[in-house]
Order: structure tokens, then C-alpha cells, then sequence
């Protein structure tokens, strides 16, 4: 962790636990001002691997899940890292700077993902390096999030996925109302301290909130490779290609897709309870799902995003029951912000 960014957060108030911003005060006060104000944190979290020389194009062309040839200076997108399976290992954000591309992942993940990349460089001209102590990377949330960033550091966004630059800052929007900016440590805090007299100062709990909302999952090690790209959604919210060449895993995702073999899908709940990723979800005493993502939403109450069966999914939405492990609390059915196919009649295979 950059020591630097660190206490320049610590000196602003940031409470932390390992690497993760919890607050800067009161979590009450800070749930209560994200269902009305922008709010400012700083992913810790969040680690980053890049991915340079001359290489590094085809290399992640033929390792991740998503058209790479579309990444730019301008555009951002999501992306899937799996086994030969299709199950995936790390979900990830990508972006394309004048050193090579940007792999956003869960810090906790960072070193076992870039080091399983490490085994297939082979001959290629590529190099992998772990930067995630390198930059600052600051998260808005917020409906007026893009605004502010506009208005505070002259970088205009105009829709999710957007990427821009002004001053040594690179911005990207993001679904649910996030807007990321990363710098350099010293244009990080500067950046941070300017955004700061627009913003109220939150823990990440709250950009986990609106990506939650929003319908992204998030792999961590809790539930790596337990889930194929369909099962999380990735194919309904851009973060697959069908039309690109052969990638691991490749096969099982392509079958998966042309003979529409789901019986499990993302969903999303609330709850009275903190879930964690792994939790299993229950129906009649029965494990039908487990838990991807959680975070303490806006209304106080928790939501969470669950990979769970489809059929119990529909019989939850009708007034059956749903739990949070075998004797938790019920779960609640939420809508999500995408269509989500009927796939009561899908056939084996998942």
C-alpha cells in the first residue's frame, strides 16, 4: 500500500482497515448523505495490474473475455478472466494508457491473477506488473458525480465507460452513478483535497452500494470459480464478446450463449442482515444460490447481489422465500437496472 496516499488519507479522517477505507466518521451519517449528496472515497481496495509492450494487445485478446481491440484512450470496458472451464476467476476493469492497458481487479486478487497471466506470456512481448501502489484512485458516487468532476477538474463524461484525461488525471465513468479518477500520489491528494469542498467524505461501502445497485458484479476470493460469465450477467451488461477470436475458456462461454443452457442468474435482494461473498442462499432448506457482493444500502438495510437458481429466483419475485443461509433472515426481491432473460424453460448445462 502507497504509504504516502495512505497518510494523506489518515490526515483527512479516513478510518481504515487493512486495505479498505470504512469511513471518515459516522456510517450512519454517511449512508444517510449518499442518498443525497456526491460522495467521495478512496478505493484501497481495489488493486491494478499493467499490462505493456508490444504484445499486450493480442496477449489479452486471447486470455480475457471481451473484445480488447475496443479498449482506447476513450473507452473502458468490462471483462472476464476464466479457466479453460469457463468459470470465472477475476472480473475486471480495462483501460488503455500510453504505457499499455490497465487491469482493475480486487487488490486481494491481484498477485495469484497476474501471476496465472505470468504462466502464458511465453515468447510473447509482454510484461505484467503490479501497480496497485503506484496511482490514487479516488470514486464519486453520486448522480451529480460526472458534474462535479466536470466542474471541479475540467474533465467532461458523457455515459458509462467513458474515459478521459486533463492534467495527469484519467477519469472513468461508470454504471450506477460512479465516476473513478486516478493520479499520481501528489496529484491525487490535491485532487482529493479539491473535490473535497464538493463532496462528502464516505467509506467504500458506499460505491460498493450503487455497484451493487447497479447490477456489476465483483469476483473476490470467496467466489473465484464457482461461476461462468452468464451466471454473473456479464453477457447482459457488456462485459462479453461473441463475435471476437478464441480466449480460455471460450468454448464453455460460446455454448453457453448459442444454446441458452443458464439455470442460474444474477439477482439482486435486500436484506436485515450483513451478507458476505460466499454466504449460501437457501429455499426450503435447500442451498439454491451464493451470495457475489453486499453492501449496506441507502434505506439502511443491505443489499446484495446473488448468483442463484432462476426458478427459485421467479418463485421469490411471486412471494416464496428466499434466505441468507439456512436459518438467516428472508431476502427480499429487488429489480434490476437491465432486462434479465425468462429462462424458466432453459435446459441442463450450467
Amino acid at each position: 500500500m502507497n504509504s504516502s496516499w495512505r497518510q494523506a488519507l489518515t490526515e483527512r479522517g479516513a478510518r481504515t482497515e487493512g486495505d479498505r477505507v470504512t469511513g471518515f466518521g459516522d456510517s450512519q451519517r454517511e449512508v444517510q448523505a449518499g442518498a443525497v449528496a456526491t460522495t467521495l472515497t478512496a478505493l484501497l481496495s481495489q488493486g491494478l495490474i499493467m499490462t505493456s509492450g508490444e504484445d499486450a494487445q493480442a496477449f489479452l485478446q486471447g486470455q480475457l473475455s471481451n473484445d480488447i481491440t475496443r479498449v482506447s484512450r476513450s473507452r473502458a470496458q468490462l471483462a472476464a478472466y476464466c479457466t479453460p472451464k469457463g468459470r470465472v476467476l477475476a472480473t475486471l476493469l480495462l483501460w488503455n494508457t500510453e504505457d499499455g492497458y490497465v487491469l482493475e481487479l480486487p487488490r486481494e486478487l491481484c498477485d495469484s491473477i497476474r501471476k496465472r497471466l505470468q504462466m502464458y506470456v511465453l515468447r510473447s512481448r509482454v510484461q505484467l506488473t503490479d501497480a496497485s501502489d503506484q496511482p490514487a484512485v479516488i470514486g464519486l458516487v453520486g448522480p451529480d458525480a460526472a458534474v462535479v468532476v466536470r466542474s471541479e477538474l475540467g474533465i467532461a463524461l458523457s455515459s458509462d465507460y467513458d474515459v478521459a484525461q486533463s492534467n495527469g488525471l484519467t477519469a472513468i465513468g461508470l454504471p450506477g452513478g460512479r465516476v473513478q479518477v486516478i493520479a499520481d500520489v501528489v496529484r491525487g491528494v490535491e485532487t482529493w483535497d479539491r473535490l473535497a469542498r464538493s463532496c462528502v467524505a464516505v467509506g467504500e461501502e458506499i460505491w460498493d452500494a450503487h455497484a451493487v445497485a447497479a447490477g456489476i458484479p465483483a469476483i473476490t476470493a470467496a467466489t473465484q470459480d464457482q461461476f461462468t460469465p452468464h451466471m454473473l450477467n456479464l453477457d447482459l451488461v457488456g462485459g462479453v464478446s461473441f463475435d471476437k477470436g478464441c480466449y480460455t475458456g471460450q468454448e464453455i462461454v460460446a455454448r453457453t450463449q448459442y444454446l441458452g443452457q443458464v439455470k442460474r442468474r444474477l439477482a439482486r435482494f435486500a436484506t436485515t442482515a450483513r451478507a458476505m461473498p460466499g454466504t449460501p442462499v437457501y429455499a426450503d432448506a435447500a442451498p439454491v444460490g451464493l451470495v457475489v457482493n453486499a453492501a449496506r444500502s441507502q434505506a439502511g438495510e443491505f443489499e446484495l447481489l446473488a448468483v442463484t437458481q432462476t426458478q427459485a429466483t421467479q418463485s421469490s419475485a411471486g412471494g416464496a422465500v428466499l434466505r441468507l443461509g439456512a436459518d438467516g433472515p428472508a431476502l427480499r426481491p429487488l429489480v434490476l437496472p437491465y432486462s434479465v432473460p425468462d429462462l424458466r424453460h432453459a435446459g441442463d448445462g450450467d
